[in-house]
């Protein structure tokens, strides 16, 4: 019985050591494991660093460009607005509004009244003028 005792126990102690040795494989390959996940990781995170600082610098270029093509763009429309003569058209438009309104001011129906008046009146003194005058041209030639 002793024996079956002490084989029993050899037993139990090699499944130890076998399990002992099995544990620290397990702790190898875990450590292993963990090394390779942190190298990932780092690796990872200097990417996605360099990813972001090109994602800084490429839209500031972005910026840039389109902040220049809007610059040109204008600069085109200056020159097309030029080239066609818009600002003189438009100062064209704006001397036949201020004429318009001083033609209707000038022909409203009191002035044209006042005109017709005074041309009438005109009229009348000339025509008294020359009346006048041949009255005095008569009375000279007949005397």
């Amino acid at each position: 019985m002793a024996e079956i005792l002490t084989d029993l126990l050899g037993n139990i102690y090699n499944r130890i050591a076998q399990l002992g040795i099995a544990i620290q494989d397990l702790k190898k390959s875990l450590d292993g494991l963990n090394n390779n996940i942190e190298d990932k990781i780092a690796n990872l995170t200097e990417k996605i660093s360099a990813f972001s600082t090109e994602i800084d610098k490429t839209q500031t270029k972005h910026i840039e460009v389109l902040s220049e093509i809007g610059k040109g763009v204008t600069a085109e429309f200056l020159k097309l607005k030029e080239g066609l003569g818009l600002d003189a058209f438009n100062i064209l438009i704006s001397s036949l509004e201020s004429f318009s309104s001083l033609a209707g001011e000038v022909l409203n129906q009191d002035t044209v009244n006042l005109l017709l008046s005074e041309a009438i009146e005109s009229v009348k003194t000339m025509k008294d003028a020359a009346s006048s005058q041949e009255e005095e041209v008569d009375q000279d030639s007949g005397e």
